[in-house]
């Protein structure tokens, strides 16, 4: 995945209004990272805005207000811990994998990849907590959105990690990588790179200053597992060959490359402390949500249960349906027709991505989250909460628009899943398809179904503003993504 070089490091904010008309033209724009902090306007909030929340009527009843922040915080829980047991479960395919390097074993390594990622991306709503949570110094993590970015962080130079193909055009241009290096230099920053440790991965991350220097999390991952995706807008995701990790004769990295199997070996320790790393931080978040625990983010929300508590929850709700997904997520690669700003662009996996970034919204929503073993957790959400306060109507405008949310993202996940064509198929502007075969028919087909995903989440957006002000809440000011 090229990188390109404009990339926007922070997110302006944009009033709804605007972001309607810019969603409607389909404007330009650049690409942007998922570990971005959240809008400046909620690192501001106002002593007076954070009261707003807790309006009058039963709106403002204690006993409702902590039955939805505990029931936010039991999601929380089993999403994360269903995150750990899938993500250990990785772990074990990529040892068995590592240790045994064939077709099967890799296959199970990136079917367990996909699996880890379902539960791990529905718990993308809750990034959007910088700028609500209380400054502690005795709690171990000091919000969700300043952990998520070495577990979740895209896109990433790949030529800093392993060979990439020729004509790569990325903001790291060594032919020296972290794999095939003992040392790397980027800028004035030189490292040590002989061995792989989790440590190491951890204090490589963003190495130089830049945020496309991504050594960790599911994203690394994925690039070691699959390579590259060289095929642009048309059909297959990356193809790396199991003889990547054969640690004799056999071994490969790339065409033309000079290798030896001391490579192969080092890419083996990299894939493993990366996996290592990633169940170390998960271990950490979901001791976060435990109950009846002190200086956790658990703690610090129900402690603010009379304070900013509630507008947190809408403003996440907000946040992520329109300035994460609705606009970084979707827009930007859209309007381009760019796989390279695809969120999951090596495996392809981006359809159930989006879809489970749209489900993590709707669990808040219906106060529902539903584990991998088929458990529902959970009983009370923001639905009841308005309902309870008088607002059923705010509520069920609410819920249609979620129907529709849902709707648009079954078709994408049904296209992937079922059809074979993926999200950087859909994006291809028309005249890539035609590259490829594809009638101009045909692919502004393709393309309605990403459009139609980008603009219910933007109308879903204005109806989470909508409920949010009938319970108090004003100027909610989700953060609306990038400008374009």
């Amino acid at each position: 995945m090229a990188l390109v070089t404009n990339r926007i490091l922070m997110k302006p904010k944009l009033n709804l209004v605007l972001m309607s008309g810019l969603i409607a033209t389909l404007a330009l724009s650049g690409c942007s990272k998922d570990k971005e902090d959240v809008s400046q306007s909620s690192k501001e909030i106002t002593n007076d805005n954070k009261t707003q929340n807790q309006a009058t009527g039963v709106a403002s009843d204690e006993v409702s207000v902590n039955k939805l922040l505990t029931n936010y915080a039991d999601m929380a829980q089993a999403a994360y811990e269903d995150s750990l047991a899938e993500a250990k479960k990785l772990q074990k395919a990529i040892d068995t994998f590592v240790a045994n390097p064939t077709e099967a074993n890799l296959d199970s390594a990136r079917a367990a990849y996909k699996a880890a990622r379902q539960p791990y991306s529905q718990t993308e709503i809750f990034r959007f907590d910088e700028g609500f949570v209380t400054a502690n110094d005795k709690r171990a993590l000091g919000s969700v959105d300043g952990w998520e970015g070495q577990v979740n962080a895209w896109p990433l130079d790949e030529a800093l990690i392993d060979y990439v193909s020729e004509g790569y055009a990325g903001e790291y241009n060594s032919k020296d990588n972290i794999i095939n290096s003992d040392s790397i230099s980027v800028g004035s920053s030189k490292q040590d790179t002989k061995t792989i440790t989790p440590e190491l991965l951890a204090q490589m991350n963003e190495i130089g200053g830049s945020e496309a220097n991504v050594t960790t999390g599911y994203h690394a991952i994925e690039f070691l597992l699959w390579g590259q995706d060289t095929n642009g807008t048309a059909e297959g995701a990356g193809n790396r060959p199991v003889t990547d990790y054969i640690t004799n004769a056999q071994c490969t990295s790339g065409k033309a490359n000079t290798v030896d199997a001391s490579v192969c070996a080092k890419r083996g320790e990299y894939l493993k402390a990366a996996t290592q790393l990633l169940v170390n931080d998960l271990t950490a978040m979901v001791a976060q949500w435990q109950p009846n625990s002190e200086h956790t983010l658990r703690s610090d929300l129900m402690a603010r249960s009379s304070d900013n508590a509630v507008r947190q929850l809408f403003y996440q709700m907000g946040s992520l349906a329109l300035g994460e997904l609705a606009s970084e997520r979707m827009q930007v690669a859209f309007v381009t027709g760019s796989t390279e700003d695809e969120h999951e662009c090596f495996s392809d996996l981006t359809h159930l991505s989006y879809a489970n970034n749209a489900r993590g919204i709707q669990n808040i929503f219906d106060g529902q989250y539903k584990t991998v073993a088929g458990t529902t957790i959970g009983n009370y959400g923001i639905k009841q909460y308005l309902v309870d306060a008088g607002q059923k109507e705010a509520a069920d405008k609410l819920q249609t628009q979620f129907d529709k949310v849902e709707n648009s993202f079954d078709t994408l996940v049904q296209q992937g899943e079922q059809n074979g064509i993926k999200v950087d198929q859909m994006i291809a502007t028309v005249g890539q398809a035609s590259k490829h075969g594809i009638s101009i028919k045909e692919q502004n087909k393709r393309r309605a179904w990403v459009e139609s995903a980008i603009t219910d989440l933007k109308s879903l957006t204005d109806a989470i503003e909508y409920a949010a002000k009938s319970v108090g809440i004003e100027n909610l000011d989700a953060d609306a993504g990038s400008q374009f």
